[in-house]
Parts: C-alpha cells; structure tokens; sequence
C-alpha cells in the first residue's frame, strides 16, 4: 500500500483581536491508501478541525499535508477546490440534498461543476446510486426518501467522482439505528472493495466497524488503536 495521507506536526490555530485558540497540537499521522478508519473523541477535541484539513476546506497554520504525494498545506483556495473535486468526496451528517432535485439530479451535481458533459453525468450518476442500492429510487426527491435513503443518495453523490478518498463527517448521527447499520453496512462493503475511508464520529460502536481508530483530545492524537486492540 502506498500512503494517501501524511500529516506532519499539524498545527491549526485560530485567532480574533484578542483570542487564540490552539485547535490542532503538532499532528503526526499516516493512513494507507485502502485503510478503513475512524477518528474518535469528544467535542471540542479537534475532530472537526482535522476534517476540515483533511478534506482541503483549509490549510493548516504548521505543517505539512501530503495528500496522494500532493503537497497541499499551503494552497490557495482555487487550488484547494480543484484538488477537493479531484480527489475526496464527502459525506456529512446533514445529508445537504436539494429538496427540489431527483435523486440522479443531486448525485450529477459534483460532474456540473467538474464540467462533465450532460450525457456522461447522467449515466454516471445512476450507476452511482446503483452501486448504493437505489436504482429504483432515482427520480425520487429527498421528502420522498427516507433518511437512510438519503444518506445513500449523498454517499452516491460523494463516489460519482470517483475520490481517491471518502471523508464521512457523523454520517449516522442523524438516523436511527437501522439506518445506521444500512449506511455502517455500505460503508464496509466500499472499504471491501478497495475505498479509502476516514469516519469522524464520536459514537464508539460506530468507530469499532473501522480497522482502526485514532483518539484525539484537546488537539492531539493520543491514541492510534487497530481493529480488536480496544473494547
């Protein structure tokens, strides 16, 4: 395996007129490419920063991210957007749908902007929300699904591009538990078939369906479990 993430003393500090806040702690982390894993720990312990770095939506105030061997710690926002829409999709515990929209019209929605032409964003998009298990639900607007349902819909949405890397930010904290276990459930078959996965959650038996859990409080990893190691 070839590493897809490599985070060198991390640091994030954010700051207002009088106010600095030490939100990451000199991070040091490296995950393989194909690896299932799930960053645990309790608000305000940096989750959301490290997402948010992970995912190219900021830069880090220290340090260093590689990302597929792509320096992009200190890119500019137009840089950081084309590599966002290259390389990572995300799925957030909103599932931030457009109510007005088929389902095959949300999933289509990162090739618009990509500037896919309309035939191939079509055909890509419904063999998306094949692989999610929603091919009879495509014209289907959200108010008609359920929240499993769409849950699935955003996670098509995040593949149809083809990322090298799946961000889930509390993608079950807005379902009940049998919509969890389909979306837990679909997410271990894309880490099967060979989907590099980082999972944000701050529920532990969700974290435990991932090879590999990292702790993090007060802005450092102080923890770094594989599958089994921990109750």
């Amino acid at each position: 395996m070839s590493a897809i993430i490599e985070l060198e003393s991390i640091r994030k500090t954010y700051r207002s007129a009088a106010v600095e806040f030490e939100a990451l702690r000199g991070v040091d982390c490296t995950i393989q490419a194909g690896e299932y894993v799930a960053v645990v720990g309790p608000s305000g312990s940096g989750k959301s920063t490290l997402m948010h770095l992970l995912g190219c939506l900021d830069n880090p105030s220290e340090g260093r991210y590689h990302l597929a061997g792509e320096d992009v710690s200190t890119m500019s926002e137009a840089g950081l957007a084309e590599v966002r829409n290259r390389r990572i999709g995300f799925v957030f515990q909103q599932f931030h749908l457009l109510a007005s929209l088929p389902a095959w019209r949300n999933v289509e929605l990162p090739l618009v902007y990509a500037g896919v032409p309309r035939s191939e964003r079509r055909e890509r998009a419904l063999a998306a929300l094949d692989r999610v298990g929603l091919a009879d639900r495509v014209d289907n607007r959200p108010g008609e699904l359920s929240g499993g349902q769409q849950q699935r819909v955003a996670i098509a949405r995040a593949l149809v591009t083809e990322p090298s890397l799946l961000l889930a930010d509390e993608p079950t904290g807005n379902l009940d538990s049998r919509s969890t276990a389909d979306v837990l459930g679909l997410l271990d078959e894309l880490h099967a078939a060979g989907r590099t996965i980082v999972l944000i959650t701050h529920e532990h038996d969700v974290a435990a369906r991932a090879g590999r859990r990292l702790v993090i409080h007060d802005g450092e990893i102080v923890a770094d479990h594989l599958a089994g190691a921990i109750a």
